[in-house]
């Protein structure tokens, strides 16, 4: 079979930029071990770039003029736009499935003809967010029930059977490669010493939301509050081909908050390190720090870093909220720097020792054979379904809601993933938390005026559900 699969995001030979392209490396290889011929057509990262193998019967072809560094990657003329439909549109005329990873190629006339499938890797870049409006895939793949139920309650209300194409396919952790490994010459090689200093890590990209600026606070209160001057924050610099004017003014920023805080010695900048040193580093940690307000809708470096024996402190944003339970991983609200800073300090006292827990766990619900082998199934049995049919929504009287997917009710107040701020409303607050679901006469009975429920749909607060 000849599989075409798409990448907005560039792909290089020894270098693995992050989660969704070190899926696609093991969703491609797989195909290509079972004897499919598979083309990537992915996002040139400098002009005239060459095309390589990246396993068996997989060929990277970088041919795709889209505008780099992120965002905004349909940033281009019209002229380029041009070229990569005609670029694409060539290699499908002798293909028998397309593949887009992370949903967004949005110009869907041109795969109307062919089985193609698309995977949702996050719920938050806008190319994404429309592709799920706007794409007409055949089968819809999604890396987490916080992602499909987003998906499902924001497409999903307009087409109505695009329900029946959803796949939930959690992504897998390799434990295989991530375990509990020797670290000492990666540690000799960054210049840190794990008998001497408190390693801490955040191995995120340098993008706002990503929590650097929470690492940094949490690094202030443990060294001047607490008097941990052996801390050491190791980051990893972004490709440079990849860095954004936007992310270039971030990181001066992050400088100069942490000249403020007086914690810069504290921040240990290494270079962007090949996948198979990973576990290397997740090892070298005592904890992982995950505190950004960014909504993952999987999030590979929390749960790369317990699989390698190192205990995650996430921000309950997202996916983060539910994927693991509350005893297999440290769970603080997002902006909660104390509570940050009480994780860290247990970890370090040696109360958290649950890494034969999490194994078991981590083989079951995340299993990287799993994912793979029913990506590959997916793909090579998608066949061609008539498009998906707009229809406007009409809510009934007995029409239920709830608190919407994205909204996360904590103490007093509720948590807005893609507003990533809190409401302190009393009334949805305690609806929220007499029931699940509700209608908009039930919450009438609750004195809740016409004028309040629709600043809660204004809001996104609520959304109907089935």
């Amino acid at each position: 079979m000849k599989i075409v699969a798409f990448s907005i995001n560039p792909i290089f030979p020894d270098v693995i930029t992050g989660g969704a392209s070190k899926h696609l490396y093991h969703i491609t290889r797989l195909l290509g071990q079972e004897g499919h011929a598979v083309k990537i057509l992915c996002a040139q990262s400098q002009p005239h770039s060459t095309g390589f193998e990246w396993a068996k019967n997989v060929h990277v072809l970088p041919i795709l003029p889209f505008h780099l560094p992120f965002p905004q990657p349909y940033a281009i003329s019209g002229a380029d736009l041009g070229l990569i439909v005609e670029r694409i549109s060539y290699h499908l005329q002798t293909a028998d499935r397309f593949y887009i990873h992370d949903g967004e190629f949005l110009i869907s006339d041109v795969y109307a003809h062919i089985p193609t499938v698309t995977s949702f890797r996050d719920n938050i870049y806008p190319e994404s967010v429309l592709g799920t409006f706007v794409g007409k895939a055949d089968d819809v793949i999604c890396i987490s029930q916080f992602s499909y139920d987003v998906i499902r309650s924001t497409a999903g209300r307009f087409y109505p059977g695009l329900q029946e194409r959803m796949h939930l396919v959690n992504n897998g952790i390799d434990l295989e490669v991530f375990k509990l490994v020797d670290y000492s010459a990666l540690a000799a090689r960054l210049k840190v010493n794990p008998q001497d200093d408190l390693i801490l890590l955040h191995p995120h990209r340098p993008e706002p939301g990503k929590g650097l600026p929470e690492t940094i606070k949490v690094v202030d209160r443990l060294v001047h509050q607490h008097g941990l001057q052996r801390v050491k924050v190791l980051i990893p610099e972004w490709i440079q081909s990849m860095v954004s004017g936007g992310e270039a003014d971030f990181y001066q920023q992050m400088m100069t908050l942490m000249d403020e805080l007086g914690v810069r010695e504290h921040f240990v900048f290494i270079p962007w390190l090949a996948q198979e040193q990973m576990a290397a580093l997740y090892s070298l940690g005592r904890a992982t720090l995950c505190l950004g307000s960014f909504v993952e809708t999987f999030g590979n470096v929390a749960y790369e870093s317990l699989a390698c024996g190192t205990p995650s402190i996430v921000a309950q944003v997202g996916v983060h909220r539910t994927l693991l339970p509350d005893h297999l991983i440290d769970k603080v609200d997002f902006g909660d720097t104390e509570g940050a800073v009480n994780r860290v300090l247990a970890i370090l006292a040696g109360r958290r020792e649950n890494h034969s827990d999490v194994l078991p766990y981590l083989q079951e619900h995340l299993n990287y054979h799993r994912q793979v082998s029913t990506y590959g199934e997916i793909i090579t049995r998608s066949q061609k379904r008539q498009s998906l049919q707009f229809i406007p929504p009409q809510p009934a009287p007995d029409q239920l809601y709830s608190l919407a997917p994205w909204c996360f009710l904590t103490g007093e107040r509720i948590y807005h993933d893609f507003r990533g701020e809190y409401f302190h409303d009393q009334a949805l607050v305690a609806l929220a938390r007499e029931s699940q679901s509700f209608t908009q006469q039930e919450a009438s009975q609750q004195h809740i005026s016409a004028q309040e429920w629709e600043a809660w749909l204004a809001d996104t607060l609520i959304a109907p559900i089935e």
